[in-house]
């Protein structure tokens, strides 16, 4: 039956998509109004005005310079110069987050208790009073998206939350509806026995999106679109009698809906969060994945430097591995990221530019990603679509997305470093929050970790070429930060081919002293200032793990560059 009704609702979409937008039959003159100003354009605020810009892009130029001379004029001391500058600025990354934070604490504890009003969709309330913290404004609805987790690392993932500050809804979304996925159903359900609920989606949100998109000419505003998916997640909790307040009133919801990838999924979950954070009156969403886990303070600390920043729209958690005792691999992958990882993402955060907001760690202001929502699912690179398809099923808007090769032919993913260009490119600030932590599974095989830095290094520099523009809006530094990253990764493989070949090297000499003392202070700087503060043991592991690394990087950066639009995702091998 479930089979049938699925097939009657994709063959009679278009009728599906005008019930999306009749449901409503009290507010016509106001679906009358969008259709008056549909073809207007969104009205848009002005981040970084003309002569920001202008300063931004002779800043770009200067930035350029003082790189070239370094690298040419400055190669026996170039890592011992860059460790120190990049030290500076985790220093000082972390300085201006407790800064935002402490200023956020300090606003909240002037204006006491709020008492925000809870409604239940557009047709009432069902009740009056809700058990739920008074502090809303700060609190956020965290969203976990994932396909046929391990149950084990699952069940710790949900109960992660349970005493997580500053959470106050968890919304679980799963990409599939399978009898295998019941499994994951089933870990819900057992975690959150009370105050829950499940709901099966027959078709995905987002298929619904594109089909009102080719179908109807007043859907010229992707905004439009966002809200009337966000009506339609609404009139969903109503027809399942799902209550938000009162003694009946849910804070864990489950989400499962036909297979697609995982953009599809988290549309979903996106537009789920945003009708919860209406219902709610709730600013913030936390987004994370099935294999990660957070601690009691991580989502508070993050929610809090977002709030003390009104031109912040997005800001990640530093990363540790909760598999890191599994074997090698994982030993020596958790000793990068805790080296690598947070010096690399502190270099341009310390002027709130950080180029990815890690799928496992990542929380956002609704307001600045609600309009950049459906652009980011429909990001195409030279005529390909930015989404991995394990499993590809055709659907109805084939002709508005545009896809290569073949339907089941299946494609390079980007979703979280794309979502934070796009804010970038509208000028807001993004912070990476090395005081909070959030703990991720790391590939437990050499091959797997190989493929999984080729995928990284490829969205890397996807979105370090595709938005030029994205540089003017955002400081020099950002620029200098993105230049060195990609030319000193072309550098360096430059260079070993060329002693390889020739036994000289055009651009700079291969001197051991400077890679000991760039070593030696990313060690002793590991130890005593990272705010992960690793034990003696993981320490240890420090020198391992920076060969481990190093050696293949160079080979990584340039495969990756040229392998850029390959279609393949390689996270699944």
């Amino acid at each position: 039956m479930k089979i049938l009704t699925t097939h009657w609702l994709r063959m009679n979409f278009a009728r599906l998509c005008s019930y999306c937008t009749s449901f409503q039959p009290s507010k016509t003159s106001e679906l009358g109004n969008e259709r008056k100003h549909s073809f207007s354009e969104p009205k848009t605020q002005v981040r970084v005005t003309r002569s920001g810009k202008i300063y931004n892009f002779i800043g770009c130029l200067v930035a350029a310079a003082l790189y070239c001379y370094t690298t040419l004029y400055w190669s026996d001391y170039l890592y011992t110069f860059d460790t120190i500058i990049t030290v500076y600025l985790a220093e000082q990354c972390g300085w201006d987050n407790e800064r935002v934070r402490r200023s956020s604490q300090k606003e909240e504890g002037e204006k006491g208790d709020v008492y925000p009003e809870l409604s239940v969709a557009e047709k009432g309330e069902y009740y009056k009073h809700s058990k739920r913290s008074s502090k809303l404004e700060l609190g956020c609805v965290a969203a976990i998206v994932g396909y046929r987790e391990d149950p084990v690392i699952f069940t710790k993932a949900l109960e992660s939350y349970t005493d997580a500050e500053g959470c106050q809804f968890v919304l679980t979304c799963i990409d599939g509806n399978e009898p295998e996925d019941q499994v994951m159903v089933d870990v819900f359900r057992k975690v959150y026995p009370s105050s829950s609920a499940v709901i099966d989606l027959p078709i995905p949100l987002v298929d619904i999106a594109l089909q009102m998109e080719c179908d109807a000419e007043m859907w010229r505003q992707d905004i439009i679109l966002i809200e009337k998916c966000i009506a339609l997640a609404k009139r969903t909790l109503l027809d399942h009698e799902i209550h938000l307040t009162g003694p009946d009133a849910i804070t864990h919801l489950c989400v499962t809906q036909p297979h697609m990838h995982k953009k599809g999924i988290m549309f979903t979950s996106f537009i789920f969060c945003f009708a919860l954070s209406e219902l709610f009156h709730i600013e913030y969403v936390w987004t994370s994945d099935s294999d990660s886990m957070v601690y009691k303070d991580t989502i508070m600390r993050t929610i809090q430097t977002i709030h003390g920043d009104d031109k912040c729209a997005g800001a990640s958690t530093a990363l540790n591995i909760h598999n890191r005792k599994d074997n090698l691999v994982t030993t020596l992958g958790n000793t990068i990221y805790l080296n690598d990882l947070h010096l690399s993402r502190c270099f341009s955060s310390a002027v709130g530019a950080n180029d990815c907001q890690s799928g496992p760690c990542a929380a956002f202001r609704i307001e600045a990603i609600k309009p950049e929502l459906l652009a980011w699912y429909k990001q195409t690179i030279f005529g390909h679509w930015m989404v991995s398809i394990s499993s590809f099923r055709l659907p109805s808007h084939q002709a508005c997305v545009p896809l290569i090769d073949s339907p089941d032919a299946p494609q390079i993913v980007n979703e979280d470093r794309h979502m934070t260009t796009r804010l970038l490119l509208e000028g807001h600030r993004v912070r990476y929050i090395s005081h909070a932590v959030t703990a991720t599974e790391t590939p437990v095989t050499l091959r797997r970790w190989l493929l999984q830095q080729v995928r990284w290094a490829r969205a890397v520099h996807i979105e370090s070429y595709a938005h030029p523009t994205m540089y003017l809006n955002q400081p020099p530094l950002f620029f200098y930060a993105a230049l060195r990253r990609e030319m000193t990764s072309f550098v360096i493989f430059t260079t070993m081919v060329s002693y390889f070949f020739v036994g000289v090297s055009p651009f700079m000499r291969f001197i051991p002293r400077d890679y000991v003392v760039k070593f030696l202070l990313t060690a002793v700087y590991l130890k005593a200032r990272n705010p992960i503060n690793p034990t003696w043991g993981e320490w240890v592991w420090s020198g391992p793990a920076a060969l481990f690394y190093m050696i293949p990087l160079p080979a990584i950066q340039a495969w990756s560059f040229v392998t850029m639009l390959a279609n393949e995702w390689d996270g699944q091998n």
